[in-house]
């Protein structure tokens, strides 16, 4: 069954503003979040810099065998990231298209 374990919204230098854990299962302390949404959001900067295309948003989707973590950057330079299922198809853009 698809579902939303976590989200994190991130300012744009990279600090915690937000975090909701939606998941029953192993949950993750505040040391641990805020480590998980500062390396996120480092890994999300230094992709947009490094990519070879131009206009490239950086890493929008990091899939591995448990799970889905999404990004979407705002226009202000927030980051909100979201932890899903790996079933959960288009979750940016059925959460983003909200805002």
């Amino acid at each position: 069954m698809a579902a939303i374990y976590s989200l994190y919204i991130i300012n744009k230098s990279g600090g915690l503003i937000f975090y909701k854990d939606y998941g029953s299962k192993g949950r993750m302390d505040t040391n641990d979040s805020l480590r998980v949404a500062s390396l996120w959001h480092s890994m999300h900067a230094i992709s947009q810099q490094l990519s070879p295309t131009t206009g490239c948003t950086g890493i929008e989707l990091l899939e591995v065998d448990t799970f889905d973590l999404h990004c979407f950057q705002s226009l202000t330079g927030s980051d909100l990231q979201g932890q899903s299922s790996l079933w959960f198809v288009n979750l940016g853009y059925r959460t983003w298209r909200l805002s």
